[in-house]
C-alpha cells in the first residue's frame, strides 16, 4: 500500500470517520480491523516502506501461521478442501497422499486448493479414490520436480513405479506413459530398485 494511502487508513482508524464516495458528510464506523500479510512489517518500517504510527495501530495481537510446508495436519486440511468442494467419501491413493505431503507448497493453502479442485474435476462419475492419474501432467510434473519426499529416493521411486503399475493393472506401457518415462527405462528402474 503506498505510502498515502497508509496516512489515510491511518485517519480513519484514529477518527473512525469515513466519508462515503459522492457524500459530502463523513459518517461514523465502527469496525474491527484484522490484517494479513506476508512481509516482515518492521523490516518495512525500518525501510520507510510502511508507516510507524499505522504498524502500531494495527500490530495488537499477532499471530504467525505456519506455511502449508511447515504442518503436520495437511491430510485434515486435504479432508476440509475436499469437504468444502461436496466431495465427501472422497479419499486419496497412497502415492498421491505421498506426493502431496513431499511437495515444499510455495504457493500455500491457494495451490493446494487448485491441485484438489484439478484431481476431482479429473475423475469419472462415482470414483471415490483420487490417483496420480487424476493430476494434468503439468501439475503432475511440478508435484514431482518440487518435492522432498521422506524416506530415502529409492523406496518413493519404488513406490511410484508400483501405484502406477497397480493403477493400469500391470500394463507395463501404461504405467510408463503415466510416469513419462519409456517401457525400457521403467523396467531397468524395476530392476535397479529389487536389485
Amino acid at each position: 500500500m503506498p505510502l498515502a494511502l497508509q496516512a489515510r487508513l491511518l485517519r480513519v482508524l484514529q477518527e473512525r470517520r469515513v466519508a462515503p464516495l459522492g457524500a459530502g458528510d463523513e459518517q461514523d464506523i465502527d469496525v474491527a480491523l484484522i490484517c494479513a500479510t506476508h512481509r516482515d512489517l518492521k523490516r518495512l518500517v525500518h525501510e520507510q516502506h510502511f508507516r510507524e504510527d499505522l504498524y502500531y495501530r494495527v500490530n495488537g495481537v499477532s499471530l504467525r501461521l505456519p506455511a502449508l510446508r511447515e504442518r503436520d495436519d495437511l491430510d485434515a486440511i486435504i479432508q476440509g478442501l475436499l469437504d468444502k468442494s461436496d466431495a465427501r467419501g472422497v479419499t486419496l491413493d497412497p502415492a498421491l497422499t505421498a506426493l502431496l505431503e513431499g511437495f515444499d507448497w510455495p504457493g500455500n493453502i491457494r495451490q493446494l486448493e487448485m491441485v484438489v479442485r484439478t484431481a476431482l474435476a479429473m475423475r469419472e462419475d462415482g470414483e471415490q479414490v483420487l490417483t496420480l492419474d487424476h493430476l494434468t501432467d503439468c501439475l503432475l510434473d511440478e508435484l514431482a520436480n518440487g518435492t522432498a519426499p521422506s524416506g530415502s529416493l529409492k523406496d518413493n521411486e519404488l513406490e511410484l513405479i508400483r501405484g502406477a503399475l497397480a493403477r493400469h493393472q500391470g500394463n507395463v506401457s501404461a504405467a510408463a506413459e503415466a510416469l513419462g518415462i519409456s517401457r525400457a527405462t521403467l523396467y531397468r528402474k524395476l530392476k535397479q530398485l529389487r536389485g
